[in-house]
């Protein structure tokens, strides 16, 4: 196992403890479902750090095969029994002493930029439909992201610590997606500008 603080970091190892750490965080906030972790999940830290359903759900059942959270069986007439998980003090450690841990080196990976870096072949026009379909991309983003931000309450100053750093994090998404917007429509129009000679 790679720890944190050698040298050589093993990317899918610290995704998989993030994860761990984001669950871990929202359990610690109230206890939840696997299906009420995804809905929140989905709709308060997707646009930073995505995880699907079935990455929730082993994740949950490690952190409980690992003592950090335990979980109830709750019976429903009706409907499939429901399992609601509750965070352990264990599991507090964990995420507290990661909070408090260095944070991990951001070795981010951009698919887009590298596919990019190497579009040439594809000449100004395909270079062109590449950025804006990613400027498409990047407005759906903005689009959501402005959504769930019109739910802020109006004074933040006066909120509580919690409710304005995640409101911090939707803020920091908005100011990314506009920023990218921003400099692919300036990149689209030096390729127009200069398509005949690059051809």
């Amino acid at each position: 196992m790679v720890h944190p603080l050698d040298p050589i970091w093993d990317l899918s190892y610290i995704d998989a403890m993030s994860l761990l750490h984001a669950v871990l965080g929202f359990i610690a906030i109230r206890p939840m479902t696997g299906y009420e972790l995804g809905k929140t999940f989905s709709s308060t830290a997707a646009h930073f750090w995505a995880a699907d359903q079935s990455q929730l759900y082993r994740t949950l059942h490690r952190a409980e095969a690992d003592g950090l959270v335990e979980s109830d069986t709750i019976e429903q007439t009706s409907r499939p029994d429901r399992r609601l998980y509750s965070i352990l003090e264990p599991g507090r450690e964990a995420l507290d002493t990661w909070l408090r841990s260095p944070l991990e080196p951001d070795n981010s990976r951009e698919p887009f930029l590298l596919r990019l870096f190497f579009a040439e072949p594809l000449g100004s026009t395909g270079v062109i439909r590449l950025l804006e379909g990613r400027r498409d991309d990047a407005r759906k983003l903005l689009a959501t992201l402005d959504a769930l931000a019109s739910d802020a309450p109006p004074d933040l100053s006066g909120a509580p610590l919690a409710t304005r750093l995640r409101y911090a994090t939707l803020e920091s998404g908005r100011a990314h997606a506009r920023a990218e917007i921003e400099w692919i429509d300036e990149l689209c129009t030096q390729i127009s500008q200069h398509k005949e000679t690059d051809q």
